[in-house]
């Protein structure tokens, strides 16, 4: 229940049944965010007949903006008049961003800033500096989540990075373009993606040491997504299903173009109060191509337990089941405990690999994506791997 005399005072008034037409829309409650950035979300204006679903999507429309800390919505009776009210309020939206790593003999961190609601227009820009064993870079992302006043959300990512592997680190200078459209009530999501990136490489944080060539490449991933993932509050809800197929072209030696296919489901299951149960299963493929290039598997991202990169393949099934409760939520912190299981199987693994383990996520529902993962999995089958303990956000 949102807590303020406005919330209260909106729970008192009289509901109007739906269908009905809306007279007037009222919005209280914001202090950075423009009153345009809600109205545009709700996909009805004064003059519209809504119905309960209309409604109700608007509400979640405004939940998934991810830029709210509480959104209360009803069509209430005021002077003869039906009035779409909302009470809202603003999340704080600018966060540092801080990482760090250390390996064999070298250190490196990363530290920037993300504002996710630039000037309270729902854009958003993020900065971020890397020193990397001597060698620095970075990264700036810029993106519209309604160009052009539509649902199509444009991104553009500028970014010189190094990103360890078992036998190298690769340093990559990419620029990145995204353009995806929302329709059909946001349950259909489609677009493209276009990298286009250069890889160097630097010794690895381990011994030995082992350099690809250098190359170039331009990446086209179109996309198509099915369903919708609504955030509430803390939890999620609904499944989606997301296929990426990739062409690209690279200037290797070992192989001139090649095909990459991804296909993520995820789904999220609301159970009473306090309860949300969470699942994702990833299919990715890609074909012939230099070892940089190779899907990389291990560590927090996506199998818990195992070191970062511990499988180079070129196919793998995973998923990620996790069990979350929220044991304790106020505007300024809450503490969501969890289990989880991940599972892997790949074209280069002698079996498939599993871990389980527990964790807490710690957040602070007024700011915008400080969701942090403390975990500690145990690997299975695989007594030469130790367990470990990371920090990182919801899949």
């Amino acid at each position: 229940v949102l807590r303020g005399e406005a919330a209260k005072a909106l729970e008192r008034e009289p509901e109007v049944a739906l269908p009905a037409r809306i007279d007037a829309i009222a919005i209280t409650g914001l202090t950075r965010t423009k009153t345009y950035v809600v109205r545009r979300e709700l996909g009805f204006e004064e003059g519209d007949v809504v119905d309960r679903e209309a409604f109700d999507l608007a509400v979640t429309r405004l939940w998934n903006t991810t830029i709210f800390a509480h959104v209360k919505g009803r069509v209430v009776s005021r002077d003869g008049k039906n009035v779409a009210a909302f009470v809202i309020e603003d999340k704080f939206t600018l966060n540092p961003l801080v990482g760090y790593g250390l390996g064999g003999s070298a250190f490196f961190f990363r530290i920037g800033a993300s504002e996710n609601n630039l000037f309270g227009h729902f854009l958003e820009a993020q900065a971020q500096y890397q020193y990397f064993d001597g060698f620095h870079g970075g990264q700036v992302i810029l993106r519209n989540p309604r160009t052009f006043g539509e649902r199509v959300e444009t991104t553009l990512d500028l970014e010189r990075l190094v990103r360890p592997r078992p036998h190298f680190a690769d340093q990559r200078t990419l620029a990145r373009l995204e353009v995806l459209a929302l329709a059909r009530e946001d349950v259909l999501r489609y677009g493209v993606r276009i990298d286009a990136f250069a890889d160097r490489f630097l010794p690895p944080l381990e011994p030995p040491e082992r350099f690809p060539a250098a190359t170039e490449t331009l990446l086209v991933e179109p996309s198509l997504r099915v369903g919708r993932v609504d955030t509430v509050r803390l939890r999620q809800k609904g499944a989606s299903l997301e296929v990426r197929q990739g062409l690209g072209a690279t200037s290797s030696p070992v192989v001139s173009t090649y095909t990459q296919t991804t296909a993520e489901l995820l789904a999220f299951v609301v159970a009473g109060e306090r309860w949300n149960f969470a699942l994702r299963a990833r299919v990715a493929t890609i074909s012939k191509v230099p070892e940089h290039l190779e899907l990389y598997v291990g560590g927090l991202d996506l199998l818990r337990g195992y070191l970062d990169n511990y499988v180079r393949t070129r196919g793998y099934v995973l998923t990620n089941l996790e069990v979350r409760y929220v044991a304790f939520d106020s505007t300024w912190v809450a503490l969501m405990p969890v289990v989880f299981t991940d599972a892997m199987a790949s074209e280069v693994a002698p079996r498939a690999l599993f871990s389980a383990g527990a964790g807490v996520r710690v957040l602070v529902p007024k700011f915008v994506g400080t969701g942090l993962r403390f975990d500690l999995a145990v690997p299975f089958r695989d007594p030469t791997v130790s367990p470990n303990f990371g920090v990182y956000q919801f899949f």
